[in-house]
């Protein structure tokens, strides 16, 4: 039903999604018969906020766009050497450190300079676990379901901004600003006590979505 309402609504005129020219438009359809069937059960869409946090509201729109086309599956990048963006209960500073970088929107990607001394990491955000309820029942309702990505075992250096124990090397770092290649550190997967970060990570995600 809700995919045969989306193919009514592509059968109208455009000016239904634009509130201003809503008003005393011809509501009319071609008179046609349709057979609308998808060729892949998984139809989804990708978006990293790790490297770019979107607002709440985007994600809501992007889950609408997403809807409109008939996709069903929303796939979101949301950790990544640029910024932790989930909220852990049990692990707070991977949002109070982990989320947010130097701001170096100005720079080239590939070019950004390193952190000065003393300078404040202003740029990020992060999804209160209100927020990704809130955001998966939106889904939901669309009918799309949200696949979280947590990155494993690199991909990872905003981790060791605040818990380097659980890197190879040991050493803290910073949340990169910009292009980060190779990695020169990873979750190590000799030290027992990175499992147990991940499991409970992954235990509080799965609260959380469905998918």
């Amino acid at each position: 039903m809700f995919y045969g309402v989306q193919t009514v609504f592509q059968l109208l005129p455009p000016e239904i999604y634009n509130p201003q020219k809503i008003k005393g438009m011809a509501w009319i359809m071609p008179a046609v018969s349709v057979f609308d069937k998808p060729r892949f059960s998984w139809r989804g869409m990708h978006l990293d906020v790790s490297r770019h946090f979107f607002p709440k509201e985007f994600i809501k729109t992007y889950i609408d766009l997403i809807a409109m086309h008939k996709m069903n599956v929303f796939h979101w990048h949301l950790t990544d050497d640029n910024g932790w963006r989930i909220e852990i209960k049990k692990y707070p500073e991977l949002t109070s450190i982990c989320a947010w970088r130097v701001h170096r929107e100005d720079q080239p990607w590939r070019k950004t300079s390193d952190p000065k001394p003393g300078e404040k990491a202003t740029y990020g955000g992060f999804y209160t676990q209100e927020d990704i309820r809130e955001i998966v029942k939106y889904a939901a309702e669309r009918q799309v379901m949200i696949v979280p990505e947590i990155e494993m075992p690199g991909h990872t250096s905003e981790v060791f901004a605040a818990y380097p124990s659980l890197s190879c090397k040991g050493k803290k770092t910073f949340v990169r600003p910009g292009s980060y290649w190779p990695n020169s550190d990873i979750f190590c997967a000799g030290n027992d006590s990175v499992f147990i970060f991940l499991e409970e990570v992954l235990d509080e995600m799965m609260e959380l979505f469905r998918g």
